[in-house]
């Protein structure tokens, strides 16, 4: 076989310290195999090899096996290139000064920023097999680049809605041709990539934990993702989401806790959080949007076993129906059923002055915007402050909006 040099400049710019415009090197491969209405036996053979290393690296770093093997086709033209060939690597990934392994020194071409091209030698790193080519790509998509950790964060399955939504996050990023996305979605669908793919289910659940645990950043292997808090045998915790994986396993999300292996909790005892009301007789109902998860407690101020009302962020909060407020220890909370009460601040929000300038973060603790509320501004906080990361914070929008709670006075 003549072995050809086709090194993903897409990768190899991500890698260098100074950002340099990619070269689609691609889109000659995606064409070719367009012409072709089946795939070929050597493809087949690199589909069956790629797909098995990308399943377990994606299940350790939390990402979407069929975007990576899209990448490795198309960084690596089915695994044809002279990079693939020689040094087993799929992603073009170049030595920089972080790697202690070995290299594979190859002349690549490269562009200035006036587009023209010009042609370099570089060493790029070398792996005794695909298995470590997938392995450094899902350390890489997990854990973005010295100068931006998060910068792929689009790609994390617990951020990706779609597949697509993974692709695109790496249009700009991981590639700058703007036509990446598309490259990618190509093979995925035509090589039907999604069914190596897990599925994640966002429904909200109750559940008792059948051992002690940790709890997670990251729904990835706990050598990638750090501690944050635990969970005790017996406990009973609420699910938001379930990520299933191809093999089976799965890993939940404890609603404002963290992540934990789906084996620490006894699945026959889940059952269904939203509560059922019975709306009070002869009282006028009103509509009000439910800004924040709000616990469901009697007359007394007693929470209520097994009752809580969860927000819909995407939808911008949850409308539910009120009838009348109450006060109770002091306290202001709106009637949502017979002796049912949930606490107005959940819906009303608080007012509190910022003692200092506050950025605004997402549900998983990340800055993924350029909101920032100024010192001394009056801002309003709904419910109570929750816990994400090891840090306390105030939900201050209708959708993930979050800021730390050591910001306010």
């Amino acid at each position: 076989m003549k072995k050809r040099l086709l090194t993903s400049f897409a990768a190899a710019a991500m890698l260098t310290s100074v950002a340099v415009p990619a070269v689609n090197t691609t889109m000659m491969n995606q064409a070719s195999s367009q012409r072709v209405s089946a795939a070929t036996a050597d493809q087949t053979a690199f589909l069956n090899k790629a797909a098995k290393q990308a399943v377990k690296a994606a299940k350790k770093y939390g990402t979407l096996p069929s975007v990576m093997i899209a990448q490795a086709i198309t960084e690596s033209g089915w695994g044809k290139s002279g990079l693939a060939v020689n040094a087993n690597n799929l992603f073009g990934m170049k030595a920089d000064d972080s790697w202690t392994g070995e290299t594979y020194t190859a002349k690549t071409r490269e562009e200035d920023k006036n587009g023209k091209s010009y042609y370099i030698t570089a060493k790029f790193r070398k792996y005794p097999s695909f298995e470590q080519s997938f392995e450094d790509n899902g350390s890489k998509l997990r854990n973005g680049v010295s100068w931006d950790p998060l910068r792929y964060k689009g790609t994390w399955i617990e951020n990706a809605s779609t597949y697509a939504a993974a692709t695109k996050a790496l249009t700009g990023t991981y590639a700058t041709d703007s036509k990446y996305d598309k490259a990618l979605n190509s093979h995925i669908t035509s090589s039907n990539l999604t069914k190596y793919d897990p599925v994640t289910v966002n429904t909200t659940r109750t559940y008792t934990a059948g051992k002690d645990s940790s709890t997670y950043n990251w729904p990835t292997a706990p050598s990638v993702a750090s501690a944050i808090g635990s969970v005790k045998a017996g406990e009973k915790v609420v699910v938001t989401k379930t990520i299933t994986f191809h093999d089976g396993s799965s890993r939940m999300y404890i609603d404002g806790r963290g992540w934990v292996n789906g084996s620490v909790l006894d699945k026959s005892s889940s059952a269904t959080k939203e509560p059922v009301t019975q709306a009070p007789k002869n009282v006028p109902a009103v509509s009000k949007n439910l800004i924040h998860n709000a616990y469901v407690y009697d007359q007394n101020g007693k929470k209520l076993k097994g009752k809580m009302y969860k927000t819909s962020d995407e939808n911008g909060g949850k409308w539910i129906n009120t009838y009348g407020t109450k006060t109770i220890k002091g306290k202001t909370y709106y009637r949502v059923g017979e002796n049912e009460y949930i606490a107005a601040g959940n819906i009303d929000g608080s007012l509190r002055f910022l003692k200092k300038n506050a950025y605004v973060y997402n549900q998983y603790g990340n800055r993924d915007n350029n909101l920032k509320h100024k010192k001394n501004s009056q801002i309003a906080t709904y419910g109570s402050a929750i816990t994400i990361n090891g840090k306390k914070y105030y939900k201050v929008g209708i959708r993930r909006q979050y800021v730390k709670k050591s910001n306010f006075m």
